[in-house]
């Protein structure tokens, strides 16, 4: 029988005989403000962080003040115009006498941002749904990722993402519920797998976007999308049962396919609507589609669609023919597939 696993959350015995000095030691070096207030709501104890958070200097000003501190066990209190703090607060009983620790940290940024966020949301620049980014705050995006992009001599990425047969879904047995369940776990599954220096958005009630910043090959994109197909081909858990949801995604890089971020977002639009036109659950590159308008083979616009089951590695899923399709007989979208097929296995 194995030794039981010590409560980590208790202070060991060991630490018992300098309880009182690492208290102190917490109380000196913690960023949040400590008071401790008597029976009669005497200041007893004020830490440095708290002088600090308030900006009350002396004791005498934190004395007059700190009563408000005491109306209510925890809340979020404005203590003068535009400072925020967070309030929690527990009783330490002292030999039949009861002292209260007061706790606060100063909230004033995440008040701010809520704010903010409240403010884009009344202006539609951010979708209510899934507190993702709206077209317009896209677009500063892609303008600034562009920007950006001049100024390292390197390329920015930008997909765009559609849900196949999305009105079939809202038009079904589950309805619109099931609709923006999905939009919502959608909206999520992005976020989490995109890099934070990317930007996810929602453009429309069935199409979404992502700005990927600093590319170093012109095949980033194309493996990036590869990558986030087999994400979402895996099941959403929607009003209580799994649900498969496809794609299609579209992909364009600057300066490759748009010299600016409307050429840009045109292009990775025009390349997913091509997508969902060949079937959907794939993706499909700007740059060809521009080959196949000057005469290209018409096979060469869009990689198959990709699933998640069986053995294929993510690199060949990739590069598999759908059943029943004609398949792709064209050299260079061989030579394409292969390539990205390599980044991916490396």
């Amino acid at each position: 029988m194995s030794d039981r696993v010590p409560d980590r959350r208790t202070l060991p015995a060991l630490l018992h005989p300098e309880s009182l000095s690492l208290a102190s030691l917490l109380a000196r070096e913690t960023r949040d403000g400590i008071a401790i207030v008597g029976p009669r709501n005497e200041l007893v104890f004020w830490n440095a962080a708290a002088g600090a958070i308030t900006g009350w200097s002396t004791l005498e000003i934190a004395e007059g003040n700190i009563g408000r501190f005491m109306t209510v066990p925890q809340s979020l209190i404005e203590i003068r115009d535009g400072k925020w703090v967070e309030i929690r607060q527990s009783p330490l009983d002292v030999n039949g006498t009861t002292f209260t620790v007061v706790i606060f940290t100063d909230a004033t940024s995440q008040v701010r941002l809520k704010d903010t966020r409240e403010q884009l949301r009344a202006l539609g620049l951010i979708d209510t749904a899934t507190n993702l980014p709206g077209r317009e705050v896209a677009m500063l995006h892609i303008e600034q990722a562009i920007r950006m992009a001049q100024r390292d001599k390197r390329s920015v990425g930008l997909m765009s993402l559609k849900l196949d047969r999305f009105r079939q879904l809202r038009d079904g047995k589950d309805g619109q519920a099931a609709a923006d369940e999905v939009v919502r776990q959608f909206a999520k599954r992005i976020t989490a797998f995109v890099r934070a220096s990317d930007v996810p958005a929602r453009l429309s009630d069935d199409s979404f976007l992502v700005v990927l910043t600093a590319l170093t090959s012109s095949n980033d994109a194309a493996v990036v999308a590869v990558r986030l197909l087999l994400v979402l081909a895996e099941p959403f858990d929607v009003v209580g049962r799994a649900r498969t949801v496809h794609c299609s995604i579209g992909v364009a890089e600057y300066p490759r396919d748009a010299a600016d971020a409307v050429g840009l977002l045109g292009a990775t639009l025009a390349a997913a609507d091509r997508a969902q036109v060949m079937g959907g659950g794939r993706y499909c590159v700007a740059s060809e589609l521009t080959g196949e308008r000057d005469g290209g083979s018409p096979a060469a616009a869009a990689a198959p669609p990709t699933t998640p089951a069986g053995p294929a590695t993510a690199a060949e899923s990739a590069a598999t023919t759908p059943p029943g399709s004609s398949g792709d007989s064209g050299g260079d979208l061989a030579r394409k597939r292969a390539e990205i097929a390599r980044q991916i296995i490396r």
